[in-house]
Protein backbone atom coordinates (compact mmCIF):
# COMPACT_ATOMS: atom_id res chain seq x y z
CA UNK A 1 0.00 0.00 0.00
CA UNK A 2 1.35 3.44 -0.92
CA UNK A 3 0.50 6.69 0.82
CA UNK A 4 -2.15 7.70 -1.73
CA UNK A 5 -3.97 4.40 -1.24
CA UNK A 6 -3.69 4.87 2.53
CA UNK A 7 -5.25 8.35 2.28
CA UNK A 8 -8.08 7.09 0.06
CA UNK A 9 -8.78 4.16 2.35
CA UNK A 10 -9.14 6.51 5.33
CA UNK A 11 -11.23 9.12 3.51
CA UNK A 12 -8.51 11.76 3.26
CA UNK A 13 -8.37 12.17 -0.52
CA UNK A 14 -10.23 15.50 -0.47
CA UNK A 15 -7.79 16.93 2.09
CA UNK A 16 -4.85 15.63 0.06
CA UNK A 17 -6.27 17.27 -3.06
CA UNK A 18 -6.58 20.61 -1.24
CA UNK A 19 -3.04 20.36 0.18
CA UNK A 20 -1.63 19.56 -3.25
CA UNK A 21 -3.60 22.39 -4.86
CA UNK A 22 -2.32 24.86 -2.26
CA UNK A 23 1.24 23.59 -2.67
CA UNK A 24 0.94 24.08 -6.44
CA UNK A 25 0.15 27.75 -5.81
CA UNK A 26 3.56 28.30 -4.22
CA UNK A 27 6.03 30.26 -6.30
CA UNK A 28 8.17 28.05 -8.48
CA UNK A 29 11.86 27.69 -7.66
CA UNK A 30 13.03 29.85 -10.58
CA UNK A 31 10.84 32.78 -9.62
CA UNK A 32 11.65 32.37 -5.92
CA UNK A 33 15.38 32.57 -6.63
CA UNK A 34 14.96 35.64 -8.83
CA UNK A 35 12.93 37.34 -6.14
CA UNK A 36 15.38 36.35 -3.44
CA UNK A 37 18.24 37.81 -5.48
CA UNK A 38 16.29 41.03 -6.07
CA UNK A 39 15.35 41.20 -2.38
CA UNK A 40 18.93 40.74 -1.16
CA UNK A 41 20.19 43.41 -3.55
CA UNK A 42 17.97 46.07 -1.97
CA UNK A 43 19.99 46.17 1.24
CA UNK A 44 23.27 46.44 -0.66
CA UNK A 45 22.02 49.30 -2.82
CA UNK A 46 20.74 51.27 0.16
CA UNK A 47 23.82 50.61 2.27
CA UNK A 48 26.00 52.02 -0.51
CA UNK A 49 24.17 55.36 -0.39
CA UNK A 50 26.74 57.90 0.89
CA UNK A 51 24.18 60.60 1.66
CA UNK A 52 21.72 59.01 4.08
CA UNK A 53 21.33 55.24 4.41
CA UNK A 54 25.00 54.49 5.04
CA UNK A 55 24.81 56.84 8.02
CA UNK A 56 21.81 55.26 9.75
CA UNK A 57 21.17 51.83 11.24
CA UNK A 58 18.46 50.03 9.28
CA UNK A 59 17.18 46.52 8.59
CA UNK A 60 15.34 45.10 5.58
CA UNK A 61 12.71 42.37 5.95
CA UNK A 62 9.71 41.02 4.04
CA UNK A 63 6.13 41.63 5.05
CA UNK A 64 2.79 40.32 3.75
CA UNK A 65 2.26 36.87 2.26
CA UNK A 66 5.96 36.06 1.95
CA UNK A 67 6.48 36.69 5.64
CA UNK A 68 3.53 34.57 6.79
CA UNK A 69 3.72 31.71 4.27
CA UNK A 70 0.60 32.39 2.18
CA UNK A 71 2.11 33.29 -1.19
CA UNK A 72 -0.08 32.52 -4.20
CA UNK A 73 0.92 32.49 -7.85
CA UNK A 74 -0.78 35.26 -9.81
CA UNK A 75 -3.18 34.43 -12.63
CA UNK A 76 -2.23 35.05 -16.25
CA UNK A 77 -0.23 38.22 -16.76
CA UNK A 78 -0.66 39.48 -13.21
CA UNK A 79 2.55 40.08 -11.32
CA UNK A 80 3.44 38.76 -7.90
CA UNK A 81 4.27 41.49 -5.41
CA UNK A 82 6.86 41.11 -2.69
CA UNK A 83 6.42 43.65 0.10
CA UNK A 84 9.61 44.79 1.80
CA UNK A 85 10.10 46.99 4.84
CA UNK A 86 13.15 49.21 5.28
CA UNK A 87 13.04 49.82 9.02
CA UNK A 88 15.28 52.65 10.19
CA UNK A 89 16.24 52.17 13.82
CA UNK A 90 15.83 55.81 14.68
CA UNK A 91 12.83 57.74 15.97
CA UNK A 92 10.47 59.13 13.35
CA UNK A 93 10.46 62.38 15.33
CA UNK A 94 13.96 63.11 14.03
CA UNK A 95 12.70 63.34 10.43
CA UNK A 96 9.82 64.57 8.35
CA UNK A 97 7.81 61.94 6.51
CA UNK A 98 8.71 63.40 3.11
CA UNK A 99 12.40 63.39 4.04
CA UNK A 100 12.49 59.61 4.53
CA UNK A 101 10.37 58.97 1.44
CA UNK A 102 12.47 61.26 -0.75
CA UNK A 103 15.74 59.64 0.34
CA UNK A 104 14.39 56.24 -0.71
CA UNK A 105 13.19 57.54 -4.08
CA UNK A 106 16.47 59.38 -4.66
CA UNK A 107 18.57 56.24 -4.22
CA UNK A 108 16.63 54.25 -6.80
CA UNK A 109 16.19 57.19 -9.20
CA UNK A 110 19.96 57.68 -9.35
CA UNK A 111 20.69 54.00 -9.94
CA UNK A 112 20.91 53.05 -13.63
CA UNK A 113 19.62 49.53 -12.93
CA UNK A 114 16.61 50.54 -10.84
CA UNK A 115 15.68 53.89 -12.36
CA UNK A 116 13.83 52.42 -15.40
CA UNK A 117 11.97 50.04 -13.08
CA UNK A 118 10.99 52.64 -10.47
CA UNK A 119 7.40 53.67 -9.85
CA UNK A 120 6.56 56.14 -7.08
CA UNK A 121 3.65 54.99 -4.91
CA UNK A 122 1.90 56.78 -2.07
CA UNK A 123 3.81 55.07 0.73
CA UNK A 124 6.48 53.07 -1.03
CA UNK A 125 8.84 52.75 -3.97
CA UNK A 126 7.87 50.04 -6.45
CA UNK A 127 10.60 48.28 -8.44
CA UNK A 128 8.81 46.67 -11.36
CA UNK A 129 10.31 43.63 -13.05
CA UNK A 130 7.78 43.86 -15.88
CA UNK A 131 5.64 40.81 -16.55
CA UNK A 132 7.14 38.87 -13.65
CA UNK A 133 7.03 40.46 -10.20
CA UNK A 134 7.51 43.75 -8.41
CA UNK A 135 8.99 44.81 -5.09
CA UNK A 136 7.10 47.32 -2.97
CA UNK A 137 9.66 48.90 -0.66
CA UNK A 138 8.14 50.62 2.36
CA UNK A 139 10.40 52.90 4.46
CA UNK A 140 9.70 53.53 8.13
CA UNK A 141 11.17 54.69 11.41
CA UNK A 142 10.68 53.19 14.85
CA UNK A 143 8.47 54.81 17.49
CA UNK A 144 10.06 53.39 20.64
CA UNK A 145 13.61 51.98 20.87
CA UNK A 146 13.90 48.19 20.67
CA UNK A 147 10.30 47.79 19.46
CA UNK A 148 9.14 47.07 15.92
CA UNK A 149 6.14 49.37 15.64
CA UNK A 150 6.98 51.92 12.98
CA UNK A 151 5.74 55.12 11.43
CA UNK A 152 5.70 55.21 7.63
CA UNK A 153 5.41 58.21 5.32
CA UNK A 154 2.09 58.86 3.58
CA UNK A 155 2.37 61.28 0.68
CA UNK A 156 -1.36 61.89 0.36
CA UNK A 157 -1.63 62.82 4.02
CA UNK A 158 1.75 64.59 3.96
CA UNK A 159 2.38 63.01 7.33
CA UNK A 160 3.28 59.82 9.15
CA UNK A 161 0.98 56.83 9.61
CA UNK A 162 1.51 53.91 11.97
CA UNK A 163 2.24 50.34 10.93
CA UNK A 164 3.34 47.13 12.63
CA UNK A 165 4.27 44.58 9.93
CA UNK A 166 6.33 42.34 12.24
CA UNK A 167 3.58 42.32 14.83
CA UNK A 168 1.00 41.32 12.23
CA UNK A 169 3.19 38.52 10.90
CA UNK A 170 3.78 37.17 14.42
CA UNK A 171 0.04 37.35 15.16
CA UNK A 172 -0.91 35.34 12.07
CA UNK A 173 1.86 32.76 12.48
CA UNK A 174 0.79 32.22 16.11
CA UNK A 175 -2.85 31.80 15.00
CA UNK A 176 -1.79 29.24 12.39
CA UNK A 177 0.15 27.23 14.98
CA UNK A 178 -2.80 27.17 17.37
CA UNK A 179 -4.30 23.89 16.08
CA UNK A 180 -6.57 22.20 18.61
CA UNK A 181 -5.44 18.67 17.61
CA UNK A 182 -2.76 17.19 15.33
CA UNK A 183 -2.93 18.49 11.77
CA UNK A 184 -4.89 15.83 9.89
CA UNK A 185 -2.44 15.19 7.05
CA UNK A 186 0.64 15.44 9.27
CA UNK A 187 -0.86 12.77 11.51
CA UNK A 188 -1.83 10.62 8.53
CA UNK A 189 1.70 10.90 7.17
CA UNK A 190 3.21 9.91 10.53
CA UNK A 191 0.80 7.00 10.94
CA UNK A 192 1.59 5.76 7.42
CA UNK A 193 5.36 5.88 8.01
CA UNK A 194 4.91 3.96 11.28
CA UNK A 195 2.70 1.40 9.53
CA UNK A 196 5.21 0.97 6.71
CA UNK A 197 8.04 0.45 9.17
CA UNK A 198 6.00 -2.11 11.12
CA UNK A 199 5.25 -4.04 7.95
CA UNK A 200 8.78 -3.57 6.61
CA UNK A 201 7.30 -2.20 3.39
CA UNK A 202 9.63 -0.52 0.92
CA UNK A 203 7.71 2.39 -0.56
CA UNK A 204 8.82 5.73 -1.90
CA UNK A 205 7.53 8.29 0.56
CA UNK A 206 5.65 11.34 -0.75
CA UNK A 207 6.97 14.88 -0.41
CA UNK A 208 6.49 15.62 3.27
CA UNK A 209 6.55 19.39 2.59
CA UNK A 210 3.06 19.14 1.09
CA UNK A 211 1.67 18.13 4.47
CA UNK A 212 3.79 20.34 6.76
CA UNK A 213 2.12 23.73 6.30
CA UNK A 214 -0.66 24.52 8.75
CA UNK A 215 -4.31 24.37 7.59
CA UNK A 216 -4.85 28.10 8.16
CA UNK A 217 -2.04 29.05 5.78
CA UNK A 218 -3.25 26.59 3.13
CA UNK A 219 -6.82 27.87 3.54
CA UNK A 220 -5.72 31.44 2.90
CA UNK A 221 -3.76 30.41 -0.21
CA UNK A 222 -6.76 28.61 -1.69
CA UNK A 223 -9.16 31.43 -0.79
CA UNK A 224 -6.91 33.98 -2.46
CA UNK A 225 -6.85 31.86 -5.61
CA UNK A 226 -10.65 31.71 -5.88
CA UNK A 227 -10.73 35.45 -5.05
CA UNK A 228 -8.52 36.06 -8.11
CA UNK A 229 -10.80 33.94 -10.31
CA UNK A 230 -14.02 35.48 -8.97
CA UNK A 231 -12.86 39.06 -9.47
CA UNK A 232 -11.05 38.50 -12.77
CA UNK A 233 -13.69 40.51 -14.70
CA UNK A 234 -14.24 43.14 -11.99
CA UNK A 235 -10.75 43.79 -10.57
CA UNK A 236 -11.69 47.18 -9.12
CA UNK A 237 -13.66 45.54 -6.32
CA UNK A 238 -11.30 42.66 -5.60
CA UNK A 239 -11.08 42.02 -1.87
CA UNK A 240 -7.53 42.65 -0.71
CA UNK A 241 -5.28 39.87 0.57
CA UNK A 242 -4.79 41.58 3.92
CA UNK A 243 -8.58 41.60 4.48
CA UNK A 244 -8.97 37.90 3.63
CA UNK A 245 -5.91 36.90 5.66
CA UNK A 246 -7.10 38.84 8.71
CA UNK A 247 -10.64 37.43 8.52
CA UNK A 248 -9.33 33.89 8.37
CA UNK A 249 -6.87 34.54 11.20
CA UNK A 250 -9.55 36.03 13.44
CA UNK A 251 -12.25 33.42 12.75
CA UNK A 252 -9.93 30.40 12.83
CA UNK A 253 -10.69 28.11 15.77
CA UNK A 254 -7.89 25.58 15.51
CA UNK A 255 -9.43 23.32 12.86
CA UNK A 256 -6.96 20.52 11.98
CA UNK A 257 -7.84 20.35 8.27
CA UNK A 258 -7.87 22.74 5.32
CA UNK A 259 -11.41 21.71 4.44
CA UNK A 260 -12.81 22.39 7.92
CA UNK A 261 -10.96 25.70 8.15
CA UNK A 262 -12.44 27.10 4.94
CA UNK A 263 -15.89 25.61 5.57
CA UNK A 264 -16.17 26.99 9.09
CA UNK A 265 -14.73 30.43 8.36
CA UNK A 266 -17.15 30.89 5.44
CA UNK A 267 -20.04 29.90 7.73
CA UNK A 268 -18.92 32.35 10.41
CA UNK A 269 -18.61 35.23 7.94
CA UNK A 270 -22.08 34.58 6.53
CA UNK A 271 -23.59 34.21 10.02
CA UNK A 272 -22.20 37.61 10.98
CA UNK A 273 -23.46 39.16 7.75
CA UNK A 274 -26.94 37.64 8.23
CA UNK A 275 -27.20 38.95 11.79
CA UNK A 276 -26.32 42.46 10.56
CA UNK A 277 -28.94 42.19 7.81
CA UNK A 278 -31.60 41.20 10.35
CA UNK A 279 -30.59 44.15 12.53
CA UNK A 280 -31.07 46.48 9.55
CA UNK A 281 -34.44 44.95 8.64
CA UNK A 282 -35.76 45.12 12.22
CA UNK A 283 -34.30 48.43 13.41
CA UNK A 284 -33.03 50.23 10.33
CA UNK A 285 -29.51 50.23 11.78
CA UNK A 286 -26.83 49.67 9.13
CA UNK A 287 -23.85 47.71 10.31
CA UNK A 288 -21.21 46.05 8.18
CA UNK A 289 -18.46 43.55 8.81
CA UNK A 290 -15.34 45.43 9.86
CA UNK A 291 -11.85 44.03 9.52
CA UNK A 292 -9.48 45.78 11.90
CA UNK A 293 -5.74 45.34 12.15
CA UNK A 294 -5.40 42.83 15.02
CA UNK A 295 -2.20 44.51 16.25
CA UNK A 296 -3.46 48.07 15.75
CA UNK A 297 -7.24 48.34 16.13
CA UNK A 298 -7.20 52.01 15.16
CA UNK A 299 -6.54 50.79 11.60
CA UNK A 300 -9.59 49.60 9.66
CA UNK A 301 -8.49 47.52 6.66
CA UNK A 302 -11.99 47.96 5.21
CA UNK A 303 -12.53 51.69 5.64
CA UNK A 304 -13.11 52.10 1.89
CA UNK A 305 -16.19 49.87 2.23
CA UNK A 306 -17.92 52.91 3.77
CA UNK A 307 -16.86 55.24 0.96
CA UNK A 308 -18.07 52.84 -1.72
CA UNK A 309 -20.44 50.13 -0.45
CA UNK A 310 -20.01 48.15 -3.65
CA UNK A 311 -16.71 46.85 -2.24
CA UNK A 312 -18.65 45.34 0.67
CA UNK A 313 -21.43 43.91 -1.50
CA UNK A 314 -18.91 42.33 -3.84
CA UNK A 315 -17.07 40.82 -0.86
CA UNK A 316 -20.30 39.21 0.33
CA UNK A 317 -21.05 37.97 -3.20
CA UNK A 318 -17.60 36.40 -3.29
CA UNK A 319 -18.09 34.68 0.08
CA UNK A 320 -21.52 33.37 -0.95
CA UNK A 321 -20.18 32.06 -4.25
CA UNK A 322 -17.24 30.41 -2.49
CA UNK A 323 -19.56 28.81 0.07
CA UNK A 324 -21.97 27.54 -2.59
CA UNK A 325 -19.17 25.78 -4.46
CA UNK A 326 -17.52 24.59 -1.26
CA UNK A 327 -20.71 22.75 -0.28
CA UNK A 328 -20.28 20.51 -3.31
CA UNK A 329 -16.95 19.27 -1.95
CA UNK A 330 -18.80 17.77 0.98
CA UNK A 331 -20.15 15.11 -1.35
CA UNK A 332 -16.74 14.37 -2.84
CA UNK A 333 -17.44 16.36 -6.01
CA UNK A 334 -13.87 17.31 -6.86
CA UNK A 335 -15.09 18.69 -10.17
CA UNK A 336 -16.02 21.95 -8.46
CA UNK A 337 -12.30 22.41 -7.75
CA UNK A 338 -11.96 23.28 -11.44
CA UNK A 339 -14.18 26.33 -10.87
CA UNK A 340 -12.49 27.22 -7.60
CA UNK A 341 -8.83 26.86 -8.50
CA UNK A 342 -8.60 26.38 -12.27
CA UNK A 343 -9.23 23.41 -14.55
CA UNK A 344 -5.66 22.71 -15.65
CA UNK A 345 -4.32 22.92 -12.09
CA UNK A 346 -6.99 20.56 -10.72
CA UNK A 347 -6.44 18.02 -13.49
CA UNK A 348 -2.69 18.06 -12.90
CA UNK A 349 -3.18 17.35 -9.19
CA UNK A 350 -5.71 14.58 -9.80
CA UNK A 351 -3.40 13.02 -12.38
CA UNK A 352 -0.65 12.91 -9.74
CA UNK A 353 -3.06 11.20 -7.36
CA UNK A 354 -3.98 8.68 -10.05
CA UNK A 355 -0.31 7.94 -10.68
CA UNK A 356 0.17 7.07 -7.02
CA UNK A 357 -3.00 5.02 -6.88
CA UNK A 358 -2.11 2.94 -9.94
CA UNK A 359 1.34 1.91 -8.72
CA UNK A 360 1.97 -1.78 -8.06
CA UNK A 361 -0.58 -2.74 -10.74
CA UNK A 362 -3.58 -1.94 -8.57
CA UNK A 363 -6.54 0.35 -9.39
CA UNK A 364 -7.04 -0.67 -13.01
CA UNK A 365 -9.40 2.21 -13.80
CA UNK A 366 -6.82 4.80 -12.77
CA UNK A 367 -4.15 2.89 -14.69
CA UNK A 368 -6.29 2.91 -17.86
CA UNK A 369 -6.97 6.61 -17.39
CA UNK A 370 -3.28 7.40 -17.11
CA UNK A 371 -2.58 5.43 -20.28
CA UNK A 372 -5.12 7.58 -22.11
CA UNK A 373 -3.66 10.77 -20.62
CA UNK A 374 -0.17 9.75 -21.76
CA UNK A 375 -1.23 10.59 -25.32
CA UNK A 376 -0.14 7.23 -26.69
CA UNK A 377 -2.69 4.48 -26.13
CA UNK A 378 -4.02 1.46 -27.98
CA UNK A 379 -7.39 -0.33 -27.82
CA UNK A 380 -7.53 -4.07 -28.44
CA UNK A 381 -10.27 -6.13 -30.09
CA UNK A 382 -12.11 -6.45 -26.76
CA UNK A 383 -12.11 -2.71 -26.09
CA UNK A 384 -9.34 -2.77 -23.49
CA UNK A 385 -6.83 0.05 -23.26
CA UNK A 386 -3.08 -0.54 -23.18
CA UNK A 387 0.22 1.12 -23.96
CA UNK A 388 1.25 -1.12 -26.84
CA UNK A 389 -1.40 -3.63 -27.92
CA UNK A 390 -4.22 -3.13 -30.39
CA UNK A 391 -5.49 -0.37 -32.63
CA UNK A 392 -3.70 2.96 -32.12
CA UNK A 393 -5.91 5.66 -30.67
CA UNK A 394 -5.57 8.95 -32.51
CA UNK A 395 -5.42 12.26 -30.61
CA UNK A 396 -8.82 13.69 -29.78
CA UNK A 397 -10.56 16.19 -27.53
CA UNK A 398 -14.03 15.69 -26.08
CA UNK A 399 -16.56 18.39 -26.82
CA UNK A 400 -20.38 18.16 -26.70
CA UNK A 401 -23.17 20.55 -25.91
CA UNK A 402 -24.49 21.35 -29.40
CA UNK A 403 -24.40 19.72 -32.78
CA UNK A 404 -21.56 21.14 -34.81
CA UNK A 405 -21.70 21.62 -38.59
CA UNK A 406 -18.59 23.35 -39.87
CA UNK A 407 -20.06 23.90 -43.32
CA UNK A 408 -22.07 27.04 -43.84
CA UNK A 409 -24.26 25.38 -46.47
CA UNK A 410 -26.75 22.56 -46.64
CA UNK A 411 -27.21 20.65 -49.82
CA UNK A 412 -29.12 17.55 -50.76
CA UNK A 413 -27.10 14.44 -51.44
CA UNK A 414 -27.82 13.48 -55.05
CA UNK A 415 -25.51 10.50 -55.38
CA UNK A 416 -25.21 8.42 -52.23
CA UNK A 417 -21.92 6.78 -51.39
CA UNK A 418 -22.59 3.12 -50.59
CA UNK A 419 -19.00 1.91 -50.81
CA UNK A 420 -17.75 3.72 -47.68
CA UNK A 421 -20.06 1.79 -45.38
CA UNK A 422 -18.74 -1.57 -46.64
CA UNK A 423 -15.13 -0.41 -46.25
CA UNK A 424 -15.76 0.71 -42.68
CA UNK A 425 -17.64 -2.52 -41.89
CA UNK A 426 -14.56 -4.49 -42.95
CA UNK A 427 -12.32 -2.34 -40.71
CA UNK A 428 -14.62 -2.87 -37.72
CA UNK A 429 -15.01 -6.61 -38.26
CA UNK A 430 -11.24 -6.99 -38.41
CA UNK A 431 -10.26 -4.79 -35.48
CA UNK A 432 -13.29 -4.61 -33.16
CA UNK A 433 -15.31 -7.84 -33.32
CA UNK A 434 -17.27 -6.85 -30.22
CA UNK A 435 -19.27 -4.53 -32.52
CA UNK A 436 -21.73 -6.59 -34.63
CA UNK A 437 -22.44 -4.63 -37.81
CA UNK A 438 -25.03 -4.46 -40.61
CA UNK A 439 -25.47 -2.08 -43.55
CA UNK A 440 -28.88 -0.57 -44.35
CA UNK A 441 -29.28 1.84 -47.27
CA UNK A 442 -25.67 2.99 -47.13
CA UNK A 443 -25.64 3.35 -43.34
CA UNK A 444 -23.41 1.26 -41.13
CA UNK A 445 -25.13 0.18 -37.93
CA UNK A 446 -23.42 -1.67 -35.12
CA UNK A 447 -24.21 -2.93 -31.66
CA UNK A 448 -22.18 -4.68 -28.98
CA UNK A 449 -21.10 -4.90 -25.37
CA UNK A 450 -17.79 -3.64 -24.08
CA UNK A 451 -16.15 -3.38 -20.67
CA UNK A 452 -12.83 -1.49 -20.91
CA UNK A 453 -10.24 -2.50 -18.33
CA UNK A 454 -10.96 -0.98 -14.94
CA UNK A 455 -14.61 -0.17 -15.65
CA UNK A 456 -17.15 -1.45 -13.16
CA UNK A 457 -19.84 -2.41 -15.65
CA UNK A 458 -20.28 -3.73 -19.16
CA UNK A 459 -21.79 -1.17 -21.51
CA UNK A 460 -24.14 -1.91 -24.38
CA UNK A 461 -23.26 0.42 -27.23
CA UNK A 462 -25.10 1.33 -30.45
CA UNK A 463 -23.12 2.95 -33.29
CA UNK A 464 -24.20 4.49 -36.58
CA UNK A 465 -22.07 5.75 -39.46
CA UNK A 466 -23.47 7.49 -42.54
CA UNK A 467 -20.99 9.21 -44.84
CA UNK A 468 -23.87 10.81 -46.71
CA UNK A 469 -24.85 12.95 -43.73
CA UNK A 470 -24.06 16.63 -43.42
CA UNK A 471 -21.79 17.47 -40.46
CA UNK A 472 -21.04 14.60 -38.10
CA UNK A 473 -21.25 11.26 -39.85
CA UNK A 474 -21.41 9.09 -36.73
CA UNK A 475 -23.66 8.64 -33.70
CA UNK A 476 -22.70 6.56 -30.66
CA UNK A 477 -25.13 5.74 -27.83
CA UNK A 478 -24.86 3.83 -24.57
CA UNK A 479 -28.08 1.86 -24.15
CA UNK A 480 -27.85 0.47 -20.63
CA UNK A 481 -26.89 3.41 -18.43
CA UNK A 482 -29.73 5.85 -17.67
CA UNK A 483 -27.29 8.22 -15.93
CA UNK A 484 -25.66 9.06 -19.26
CA UNK A 485 -27.98 11.93 -20.05
CA UNK A 486 -27.50 15.22 -21.89
CA UNK A 487 -27.28 18.12 -19.45
CA UNK A 488 -26.18 15.89 -16.57
CA UNK A 489 -23.19 14.07 -18.01
CA UNK A 490 -20.27 15.87 -19.68
CA UNK A 491 -19.53 15.54 -23.37
CA UNK A 492 -22.83 14.44 -24.81
CA UNK A 493 -24.85 15.85 -27.66
CA UNK A 494 -28.62 16.41 -27.40
CA UNK A 495 -30.19 12.99 -27.82
CA UNK A 496 -27.44 11.50 -25.61
CA UNK A 497 -24.99 10.58 -28.36
CA UNK A 498 -21.39 10.58 -27.13
CA UNK A 499 -19.11 13.43 -28.13
CA UNK A 500 -15.83 11.72 -28.90
CA UNK A 501 -13.89 14.51 -30.62
CA UNK A 502 -13.96 18.25 -31.31
CA UNK A 503 -15.27 18.80 -34.87
CA UNK A 504 -13.09 21.86 -35.44
CA UNK A 505 -10.03 19.64 -35.06
CA UNK A 506 -11.01 17.92 -38.32
CA UNK A 507 -11.34 19.14 -41.89
CA UNK A 508 -14.40 21.25 -42.82
CA UNK A 509 -15.99 18.14 -44.33
CA UNK A 510 -15.59 16.20 -41.05
CA UNK A 511 -14.05 13.30 -42.93
CA UNK A 512 -12.62 10.62 -40.70
CA UNK A 513 -12.13 6.90 -40.68
CA UNK A 514 -14.98 5.49 -38.59
CA UNK A 515 -12.67 2.76 -37.25
CA UNK A 516 -10.71 5.57 -35.58
CA UNK A 517 -13.84 6.45 -33.58
CA UNK A 518 -14.18 3.05 -31.90
CA UNK A 519 -11.10 3.36 -29.60
CA UNK A 520 -12.49 6.71 -28.44
CA UNK A 521 -15.59 4.90 -27.15
CA UNK A 522 -13.48 2.86 -24.72
CA UNK A 523 -11.61 6.00 -23.71
CA UNK A 524 -14.86 7.92 -23.20
CA UNK A 525 -16.23 5.16 -20.95
CA UNK A 526 -13.05 5.11 -18.82
CA UNK A 527 -13.17 8.89 -18.46
CA UNK A 528 -16.89 8.69 -17.65
CA UNK A 529 -16.25 6.30 -14.75
CA UNK A 530 -13.34 8.44 -13.54
CA UNK A 531 -15.63 11.48 -13.76
CA UNK A 532 -18.24 9.73 -11.62
CA UNK A 533 -15.53 8.86 -9.10
CA UNK A 534 -13.65 12.18 -8.96
CA UNK A 535 -16.01 14.75 -10.47
CA UNK A 536 -13.46 15.88 -13.09
CA UNK A 537 -13.31 15.02 -16.80
CA UNK A 538 -9.61 14.28 -16.97
CA UNK A 539 -9.16 13.79 -20.72
CA UNK A 540 -8.37 16.59 -23.15
CA UNK A 541 -11.56 18.56 -23.70
CA UNK A 542 -13.08 21.72 -25.09
CA UNK A 543 -15.29 23.41 -22.52
CA UNK A 544 -18.76 24.46 -23.65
Amino acid sequence: MNFQEYLNKHGFQREDLLARLAESLELDETRSKKMETAYNAIYDVLKADPIFFSKVDFVVYPQGSKAIGTTTKPIGKDEFDLDIVVQIKDSYRNYTSSEIYNHLIRVFSNNEVYSPKLLKKNRCARINYAGDFHLDILPGCIIIPFEDKIMVPDQELASWTSSFPKGYANWFIDRAKDVREPVLLRKAFGDFVTLSEAKAEQEDLPDENIYEKEPLKRAVQLTKRYRDIFFEKKPKYKTSSIVLTTIFGELYEGEPSIYETIDNVLNRVLERYTSYEKLYESSGVYKRIKVLNPVNEDEDFTDKWDKDKEYYYQFISFIRSFKEKWEQLKNGNFGVAEDLFGSARTKTILKAQLQNLSRNGRNELEKAGLTILSGKSYVDDQGNISKDNGYPSKPNRNYGGVEYDLRAYNKKVLNKNYVAAFIQKEYLNRNFPWVKTVIIDGRLLGKGKVKPNGCKKEYEVLVEYDINKEGRKERVYVLNDSQIKFGKTPHLYPGNSLCLYYPKDLSPQLDLNFADVIPWISEWLVMYELWKKYGVWLADEVKH
